[in-house]
């Protein structure tokens, strides 16, 4: 029985798909072009050095002449054309077949839907019940599902359990902004009085608890007497009072400026403010046990340490590039006062002010 080039987690098996998928265009293959796609890069071009010095090259020079003689020898010898000299060498394939391998690609599918459908039960404390019940309300496996949560032998657990005001109404506003649907929003803000907005969902983005839809919010000004479109909006979705309803009459408006998750990557939280720059800011860590549960659940994704907790001088400091809100100096609080922001001042200055009217409150 010929074994699946395919299965596995393995870099060979990673490679192999790549390989196969690639040779499937019947375009042009190069070694050069699978190892820059399992790089993450767009071509070949992209490749700032030359592909021997890749890590795994060995698997990938392995795998692909054993991909090329199994197509050969199920479709036929002449069913790949070579060109170029050993360094530089390519290949395509013109086999009449166009998905000879496809048995084994579905194999790997089905163990791989298998694998999830077994995550999906041992993790049923992970989701809320409404998930489950939207998700898999077809399906035969939300009896055990549910049997497994009761009885307590689901594996995984989250917070994502508690009562979230409208939790079970994001399955119906993921599909929305799956499938491009344009959505009636009927909201408050803060202590507002309740507005209704045309809305085109983009992203759904969890922070602290809590749950924001983002996107387009169209509006028209009277006094400009046009259609206003604002985008990068978030609704929190406990305040909205309503289950959204889909406008069908509206076409769906597509993000324009703003890349999502992109658009997250140089804040904490959800929240941009639109006058701050963007700062290095220096932490300085006076605990020792703190300093190491800061490395191991940094304050944001740039964070690097800028100098290792010495005993004898008492503290550590690790550096992040980003531009403050209120989720940032949040969560600076909540570390405790064994933190203490070193530079810049501007911003030293904001969490002492903030630090400043606590005390205050408490000292009286």
């Amino acid at each position: 029985m010929q074994r699946n080039l395919f299965e596995g987690d393995s870099y060979k098996a990673q490679f192999a798909v790549i390989t196969y998928r690639r040779l499937m265009s019947r375009r042009w293959v190069a070694y050069a072009d699978v190892m820059a796609e399992f790089m993450g890069f767009d071509s070949a071009e992209n490749l700032s050095y030359d592909i021997s010095k890749c890590d795994h090259i060995g698997e990938l020079r392995k795998i692909f002449p054993v991909i090329c003689k199994t197509l050969k020898e199920k479709v036929g010898k002449d069913c790949i054309e070579e060109s170029g000299n050993n360094r530089n060498k390519r290949f395509r394939y013109v086999g009449k077949d166009d998905d000879p391998f496809v048995g084994m690609l579905k194999a790997v599918f089905r163990k791989d839907l298998n694998d999830y459908y077994q995550f999906c039960q041992d993790s049923a404390g992970f989701f809320p019940d409404s998930w489950i019940e939207h998700f898999f309300d077809r399906t035969l496996d939300l009896f055990e599902i549910k049997q497994r949560k009761k009885k307590g032998h689901e594996l995984i657990g989250s917070e994502m359990t508690r009562l979230h005001k409208n939790i079970e109404w994001l399955p119906f506003i993921y599909e929305c902004i799956r499938d491009h649907k344009v959505l009636k929003v009927a909201y408050h803000k803060k202590y507002q009085i309740a507005t209704t907005v045309i809305f085109h969902p983009h992203f759904l983005k969890e922070f602290n608890g809590r749950w924001y839809i983002f996107g387009c919010i169209e509006k028209y000004d009277s006094l400009l007497n046009k259609t206003i479109i604002n985008e990068g909006q978030n609704i929190p979705l406990d305040r909205i009072d309503e289950k959204p309803t889909i406008t069908y009459n509206i076409e769906y408006l597509f993000p324009d400026e703003i890349k999502y998750p992109e658009y997250f990557n140089d804040i904490v939280g959800v929240t941009h403010v639109e006058s701050e720059k963007l700062h290095d800011i220096v932490v300085r860590i006076h605990d020792k046990y703190m300093f190491g549960l800061v490395e191991t659940k940094p304050i944001h994704h740039t964070q690097r340490t800028l100098k290792d907790f010495k005993d004898n001088l008492g503290y550590g400091e690790v550096t992040i590039t980003l531009r403050t809100n209120n989720e940032f100096f949040g969560r600076i609080l909540q570390l405790g006062h064994d933190l203490e922001i070193v530079s810049p001042k501007e911003v030293r200055d904001d969490i002492a002010l903030r630090i400043s009217k606590m005390n205050k409150r408490y000292m009286k």
